[in-house]
């Protein structure tokens, strides 16, 4: 029988497992994040946070 890693799993349990242990876990705590919005975004979902965070798809041709 083959020996099979769910690599996907691995990977996710890894991720929660790092994220449970850092200091900033959440964005609207992260003090940068709120000077970001304070100095220059205005308020979370304002015309210029949204024109500046936000992109477009264009669908392009491939080579």
């Amino acid at each position: 029988m083959r020996n099979f890693t769910d690599l996907r799993a691995e990977r996710a349990k890894g991720l929660y497992g790092q994220d449970k242990n850092m200091k900033l876990r959440k964005s609207h705590e992260n003090p940068f994040i709120k000077e970001l919005y304070d100095t220059y975004l205005e308020k979370p979902g304002s015309h210029k946070a949204h024109h500046i965070l936000h992109t477009t798809y264009v669908k392009r041709k491939v080579y």
